[in-house]
């Protein structure tokens, strides 16, 4: 089994997504404007990244909204979260690897199943662009992996910390590395 949706080739103007033949349990789909008013209902304020939020079907909430948030205080951080019925769910742990930067831009979202045995093979990769401070203006490429556990997801450290020293840049060149180094995709 491959990746099921490629957000960063997703065609926006059609609302159309990259899918596999398998029919996976995810399914992100584009948004709605009833669920975009959903979503500033249950975190007014945000700067919510509309181009990268999708509706999908996780075991932890059924359908809920998939939610990247650009927070900027005390410094930019990327904050992702799943919404549902005007309710913040759950909000995603931080990687370790970027705590102390500054996020500058989400490039990509990609769903993905993983090849783990066992109910926790659903992955969340993230190919994102940071600075190691303000002033910066430097982008590094950052690429965190994100696996379902037992009370939501973890970022899987080891992974992400070799995606983002390679500089991957494209969900194409992590889902190589998984695939032909790390047996993370058939």
């Amino acid at each position: 089994m491959s990746v099921f949706a490629d957000i960063s080739q997703a065609d926006i103007k059609n609302q159309t997504i990259t899918q596999s033949s398998q029919d996976k349990q995810v399914k992100p789909t584009k948004i709605t404007q009833s669920e975009i008013r959903q979503i500033q209902q249950a975190l007014p304020q945000k700067k919510i990244i509309f181009n990268h939020t999708f509706r999908v079907k996780l075991p932890e909430c059924n359908s809920c909204l998939f939610v990247p948030v650009q927070e900027s205080l005390p410094k930019n951080r990327l904050t992702l979260h799943l919404v549902r019925d005007n309710k913040l769910l759950y909000t995603f742990p931080q990687s370790q690897q970027v705590k102390s930067w500054n996020f500058r831009q989400l490039k990509a979202v990609s769903f993905l199943q993983l090849d783990f045995s066992g109910p926790n093979e659903d992955g969340i990769l993230l190919i994102t662009e940071y600075s190691q401070s303000p002033k910066s203006n430097r982008p590094l490429p950052v690429a965190i992996l994100y696996q379902r556990d037992t009370k939501g997801y973890k970022v899987l450290e080891n992974t992400s910390s070799i995606l983002t020293k390679r500089k991957v840049k494209t969900v194409a060149e992590a889902e190589n590395i998984f695939r032909n180094e790390l047996q993370y995709l058939p």
